[in-house]
């Protein structure tokens, strides 16, 4: 008997060794080779492209935010002295920028202001003038005008749109010229220009910023989407006296505007100055001078703009209802 099970168990045994299961199989060719031939594997080259691929698009991301973020709730926040908290939490801005008109003093932009100041915002005051003012007198109103926002003040610029012509009340109406003379000898020059006038109404107020408001960075410029030319201009005699940013505004208009802000980054960089895009929004339903853009294709563009432009330092927002900038 025990020599029977014993035969028995040698024919089995000599079965399964003619019927190996697929796994012994598998694993035995697999370990007279490399053991990972069998199996597919990515290609070094394609890992090393996707990784920097993936590379580009997170520093892309990062350049494309590495700026403030400002916002301007006008008529509410000047017309009505609310509280911009959630305006600017929409637009995820941390600076509010208020340009309140010429019929100073109104209590409420300075109520908007406080309650900004009160939430943790800082304030940016963009102070327009007549131009058919003189540069005392100009200097003379920031001297007025300035100290009551002095204490909420993180930013102040002298202007705001001068270079173009308003006619409408209390705004600056048509922009002066001044005489403006550079080089010596022969190559002396001599042209009158509205940058030129520009100039010295800052060299006048920039002593009054640094006296009512030694805190608050002094901005230059401050000028509408056509105002590249106003403002090299006004650089003709060097760079101006205590100016800490140049403000520009950034409408996708149909000649200058947001597609020029590369160059004019660029040219502010030259004098080591940031770019500030102080004034800017898409437009659903824009005036003559401007294209149209929806939220996505403002945003896509705006993108692009500041990959290019390492020294724009500031975008923003501006509520503008009657162009679809709510």
């Amino acid at each position: 008997m025990a020599a029977k099970v014993r035969a028995d168990k040698d024919q089995v045994r000599k079965r399964g060794e003619g019927c190996a299961s697929p796994v012994a199989y598998a694993w035995r060719e697999m370990s007279t080779l490399d053991p990972h031939a069998d199996l597919p594997s990515p290609r070094p080259r394609l890992i090393v492209l996707v990784l920097v691929f993936l590379s580009t698009l997170l520093i892309a991301a990062a350049a494309a935010h590495a700026v403030i973020m400002q916002a301007n709730p006008e008529a509410p926040c000047q017309g009505h002295g609310d509280n911009p908290q959630s305006f600017l939490q929409a637009h995820d801005a941390t600076v509010l920028r208020i340009g309140p008109p010429f019929n100073y003093p109104d209590p409420n932009p300075l109520l908007c202001v406080e309650r900004a100041k009160a939430e943790g915002y800082h304030v940016y005051l963009s102070l327009q003038y007549d131009n058919a003012w003189s540069p005392t007198r100009v200097a003379s109103y920031f001297a007025r005008t300035l100290p009551v926002y002095a204490p909420y003040l993180w930013a102040v610029s002298v202007g705001n749109e001068q270079d173009i012509v308003s006619k409408q009340p209390l705004t600056q109406g048509e922009p002066r010229t001044a005489r403006v003379c550079t080089g010596a000898g022969r190559r002396r020059r001599c042209q009158r220009d509205a940058g030129a006038y520009y100039r010295q109404v800052w060299n006048a107020v920039e002593p009054v910023l640094a006296r009512v408001a030694p805190k608050a960075l002094r901005v230059y410029g401050e000028t509408s989407p056509w105002g590249f030319t106003y403002l090299k201009d006004s650089f003709q005699t060097g760079q101006p006296r205590g100016a800490q940013a140049v403000a520009f505004h950034c409408y996708d208009t149909k000649w200058g505007g947001l597609r020029s802000v590369p160059r004019v980054a660029a040219w502010a960089g030259k004098h080591h100055l940031p770019l500030w895009c102080s004034e800017m929004s898409d437009a659903l339903h824009p005036r003559a001078w401007g294209r149209r853009d929806t939220p996505w294709q403002w945003q896509t563009l705006l993108a692009g703009i500041e990959r290019r432009s390492p020294d724009l330092k500031m975008i923003s927002y501006y509520q503008w209802p009657q162009i679809g900038a709510p």
